[in-house]
């Protein structure tokens, strides 16, 4: 989750220069996506859109375990291959939730979670999986974060689908930024000036733009674009834990 904290901080290295937003760009720095450019993205449905997801397989989709918090599984459902939130492309219910068995609320260590759907969701140019990560990213790893959340922190969720460009932090540098909060082995950090993933975007892909392979889950942050690195849970780093879960399910 993106949480408000009172430690002070300088503000991390800049990755990127600053500019001027357009009208039509979104998250916060970002710019309007066509699902069919992320066909792997998702969105998780509880009363309306409630975190993003990514697709491994037609049944099985990876998001972070504090989407989970509070949901009645019976109204829980996806909706992929449309760029809008609230309309359009496939409509299917989740059947099983799995949340990481060591996920902690307080510090967002193992935020990771798979759901199994209760049908196949049908693959086309819009539907899509993508493939895991073998190893954590390299610092200045270039990356891409997509979603409908907010464009600004208690900002409001936008109708269709946006991204935006990031870099991946060095660990240590993360840890320095964030102070007294954790940053622990199972996360990393991206950040560019001006320019992060927001409230609503939790369980949304963190994608490596040369290979096209999920590096990611957004997790958590301080606000948005706000001087600190956004924290994602490490997909490398769960890999594992995450192939094994979907063994066991299905």
């Amino acid at each position: 989750m993106y949480f408000e904290s009172l430690i002070s901080l300088s503000i991390v290295v800049l990755l990127s220069a600053a500019r001027i937003p357009g009208p039509e760009e979104r998250i916060v720095g970002g710019y309007s996506m066509a699902i069919k450019d992320v066909p792997w993205q998702v969105t998780l449905l509880h009363n309306g859109h409630d975190c993003g997801g990514v697709i491994l397989s037609e049944r099985v989709i990876l998001t972070a375990a504090q989407c989970l918090k509070g949901v009645n599984l019976k109204r829980y459902s996806v909706r992929a291959g449309s760029s809008h939130w609230s309309k359009g492309g496939q409509v299917v219910k989740v059947q099983k939730a799995i949340p990481h068995e060591q996920y902690n609320s307080q510090t967002d260590e193992n935020d990771i979670a798979v759901l199994i759907l209760a049908s196949p969701l049908k693959f086309n140019s819009e539907v899509q999986k993508i493939d895991l990560a073998d190893k954590s990213p390299k610092a200045g790893t270039k990356s891409l974060v997509s979603g409908w959340g907010h464009t600004k922190y208690d900002g409001q969720i936008v109708p269709t689908l946006n991204g935006v460009e990031l870099f991946v932090v060095n660990h240590s540098d993360c840890k320095k930024a964030f102070g007294k909060i954790m940053i622990t082995k199972d996360m990393i950090c991206a950040s560019a000036h001006g320019k992060d993933a927001c409230q609503f975007d939790s369980g949304g892909p963190l994608v490596s733009v040369s290979d096209r392979k999920l590096i990611g889950i957004v997790s958590h942050g301080i606000k948005c674009a706000f001087g600190y690195p956004g924290v994602y849970a490490d997909v490398a780093y769960f890999r594992n834990w995450i192939t094994n879960t979907i063994k066991q399910n299905i």
